[in-house]
């Protein structure tokens, strides 16, 4: 199995901890002030990668964690340089409760943002991380869900 990486961590301890006490976004503070920056293609592709392999070792864990259960339901998730992430999944997502789905969706998004920073591959200010990635949701090709326009955190599920 792989090791586990500190962005891993951070991020379900940020779910784990912000959904009992509100404290996530205090784990993630940064000393960085600049808003997210566009990332060169390179960078991107790198990311992605990245990212795929955070997936993978969350998929891995599933069998002996309840914690990330929902994981294997994830197909792919991809970040975009203007900052959105786009997370393709099987049928089985809907065998999850609309609110486990919404919270797995929610550590997704956390587990980008460490693996962004774990990587040095964006630079991402405390305010960046506050406000979160537009996601957006597909089930063969068709949106099945995204994030509220004010709020990143929120998931809409379309059914």
């Amino acid at each position: 199995m792989n090791k586990v990486s500190k962005g891993l961590i951070l991020a379900l301890a940020g779910i784990t901890v912000g959904t009992s006490t509100g404290l996530s976004t205090t784990l993630f503070q940064s000393t960085t002030v600049a808003y997210a920056a566009d990332m060169s293609k390179e960078k991107n592709d790198l990311a992605n990668r990245y990212i795929a392999d955070y997936l993978g070792n969350c998929q891995q864990y599933e069998q002996n964690d309840k914690t990330f259960k929902g994981f294997s339901s994830i197909k792919d998730i991809t970040y975009s340089r203007d900052n959105k992430i786009k997370i393709d999944v099987n049928d089985d997502i809907y065998q999850l409760s609309k609110a486990r789905r919404s919270l797995l969706i929610q550590d997704l998004q956390n587990g980008v943002y460490g693996t962004l920073a774990d990587n040095d591959l964006k630079k991402l200010s405390e305010k960046d991380i506050q406000k979160g990635c537009p996601t957006t949701i597909y089930l063969n090709g068709k949106v099945i869900g995204h994030t509220a326009k004010n709020d990143n955190h929120h998931i809409i599920w379309d059914k």
